[in-house]
């Protein structure tokens, strides 16, 4: 019985080939890279240079056309980091999701105005903003009436003429 290192190192496989909708062919690498989300689209207050003061920009810039979905959750609770799968759901199945949409996370304690409007609970609330205004709220984890509101609120697809 050889010992482990005495075992000859094989070349790597090549990647399985998958057959596409055309009949044409593509690794399932680089299949798998054109499916997955493009890139990390939901914003942290305090991550990667996204501050407070960046924030309130967008959300209170009249000028803007996207919807702006901020959630606004307790660091201890669960059920409001549960909401992230949906988020990233949307993003890949919503035609140019990140030019007519964002969404920001934040502890409820980082503003003052939400320390005071919303109590430490282990519900989330979700705030929608358009065009410099909040537009509506839910109280709690109803992920049917959020998308049913992004649905009707996401600003139209621009067409390129």
């Amino acid at each position: 019985r050889p010992h482990f290192s005495s075992r000859v190192a094989r070349e790597p496989a090549p990647p399985r080939r998958t057959r596409l909708f055309s009949g044409l062919t593509r690794s399932r690498r680089t299949f798998c890279a054109a499916v997955m989300a493009p890139k990390e689209m939901i914003y942290a207050l305090g991550q990667d240079g996204f501050d407070l003061e960046t924030f309130q920009k967008r959300i209170s810039d009249e000028t803007s056309k996207k919807l702006h979905i901020v959630d606004v959750y307790t660091a201890w609770c669960g059920p409001c980091l549960s909401i992230v799968p949906t988020f990233k759901t949307m993003q890949v199945g919503i035609d140019q999701f990140e030019d007519r949409c964002t969404i920001t996370q934040m502890d409820r304690t980082s503003m003052p105005e939400y320390v005071t409007r919303f109590p430490q609970t282990s519900k989330p609330h979700f705030l929608f903003y358009k065009a410099g205004q909040e537009v509506f709220c839910v109280e709690g984890l109803k992920a049917p009436e959020i998308l049913k509101f992004v649905d009707e609120n996401l600003p139209p697809l621009e067409v390129d003429e």
